[in-house]
């Protein structure tokens, strides 16, 4: 009884903590949002919770402009969902004996993935473009290791259950982007067509994102300047695109690259199944189910130069995790049904021994009858699903690109919805500026 408890204080500890903080981050005051996180560390964090605190706080100091603090809490985070991860795989037999609130919470697979966007941001606001690539393909190099360890992990039927989140196209395109700006062409190129791939394999039909019209600018333009003279106007015919970025860039504009972070990643809520058996024992089952969150600010008009450009879906978060999780869910099921058993096997067990057998007396009969029923209440109150998440990622991820002259722009963001702000930018011939945006509502 005490462990549930104790889980379930510490998961309310957590969801009244974001929501006393969540104001300061509707209204973007994001340093005080990391400062009110860090002082409440304490009190709603336990040891368990530290990967999902340094997420939060990564993510708060990012869009607060704190590049450096940001990226030593996605560091650190990094580091231990890697190291869950590898050890979770050597003890797949605790996943079903232990409650999942109790253990360390190691992050869902596309939270796995998405830090590595934020610590490629982060690296290229330092201006380290090199440590930005490597971030970009870290994170498509980790979810191919995911993918093949759960193709080898079979479910009831001995199938392969897999994942659905097989790969990033976004986190793709990032590599492409980050190549082009380090000066590697060839590489961006294939990068490019690799991400084209996977948004129309993908993104398309499981999580209903195309491919951006700019990611087929960026395949041919990256052929242009890799010398595929041919090949680039083959691919401009085929993709139906005007494929004039390539003249903007060799004529010395410079490109603004907005990432629109909208509303909130979706909340967990427990699903309760309860099952009757044989013996009357009540066996409760707590399953964390995905719930989106409503936002009405979807996209940001940017205005720069004489010249407009709306952010479209490139990473649409909310939908990859809900997908995922409901193709996930008869393992999630299996090691929610298998903790239950263990404990009517316990509470039966610790029933009989009290009670002597048969020829115990009335009193001792009494007393295991009463710590059968105990155990029977302590099994249903203590079970909840593991309702932890990387509370302050967004939603979704916009991006919109718009080429403008070298110099002095003042950068006009509208967002679709309510709100607006302006932002100076500078920006050299040729240069590709990152302007990273967030709104919650």
């Amino acid at each position: 009884m005490a462990s549930g408890s104790v889980a379930c204080r510490s998961q309310q500890g957590l969801r009244t903590q974001y929501t006393q903080m969540r104001p300061q981050m509707v209204r973007g005051e994001w340093g005080a949002a990391a400062s009110a996180l860090e002082a409440s560390k304490d009190k709603a964090y336990k040891e368990e919770d530290r990967v999902m605190y340094w997420l939060n706080l990564g993510t708060l100091y990012h869009y607060a402009g704190d590049y450096q603090k940001s990226n030593k809490n996605f560091v650190a985070a990094e580091a231990e969902m890697q190291k869950l991860w590898t050890t979770s795989i050597s003890s797949e037999a605790t996943k079903f004996i232990v409650s999942e609130t109790v253990q360390d919470y190691g992050g869902e697979e596309f939270e796995k993935i998405l830090l590595y966007f934020f610590t490629a941001l982060n690296a290229v606001e330092q201006g380290r473009i090199d440590d930005a690539l490597v971030e970009a393909r870290r994170a498509d190099e980790f979810l191919k290791k995911m993918q093949v360890h759960y193709e080898k992990e079979a479910g009831d039927d001995g199938k392969a259950v897999g994942l659905l989140y097989k790969q990033d196209a976004f986190i793709l395109w990032l590599v492409g982007l980050f190549y082009e700006m380090e000066g590697s062409h060839n590489d961006a190129h294939l990068a490019y067509k690799a991400a084209l791939r996977a948004y129309d394999k993908e993104y398309a039909g499981k999580f209903g994102t195309p491919a951006p019209q700019y990611l087929k600018e960026d395949v041919v333009r990256s052929a242009y300047l890799a010398g595929m003279t041919a090949d680039a106007d083959e691919l401009k015919g085929r993709l139906q695109v005007a494929g004039d970025t390539y003249e903007k860039l060799n004529s010395g504009m410079s490109e603004l690259i907005v990432f629109h972070g909208a509303g909130e990643a979706p909340s967990k809520k427990d699903l309760f199944i309860d099952g009757r058996m044989p013996d009357g024992y009540v066996m409760r089952i707590a399953i964390p189910k995905f719930e989106a969150r409503p936002f009405r600010i979807t996209k940001a008009k940017v205005t720069a130069a004489g010249a407009s450009s709306t952010t479209v879906m490139a990473e649409p978060i909310t939908t990859i995790a809900l997908r995922n999780f409901e193709h996930r869910l008869p393992a999630i099921k299996a090691r929610a049904i298998a903790r239950a058993i263990v404990k009517y096997v316990a509470t039966k067990g610790t029933s009989k021994a009290v009670s002597g057998g048969k020829d115990s007396s009335t009193g001792r009969k009494v007393a295991g009858a009463l710590i059968g029923l105990i155990g029977n209440v302590a099994s249903a109150a203590s079970e909840h699903a593991d309702l932890r998440a990387w509370t302050t990622l967004p939603a979704a991820i916009g991006v919109t690109r718009m080429w403008v002259p070298a110099g002095q722009h003042s950068v006009q963001i509208d967002f679709v919805g309510g709100g607006a702000r302006t932002i100076p930018v500078q920006v050299a011939a040729g240069e590709r500026k990152i302007i990273s945006l967030r709104t919650l509502q």
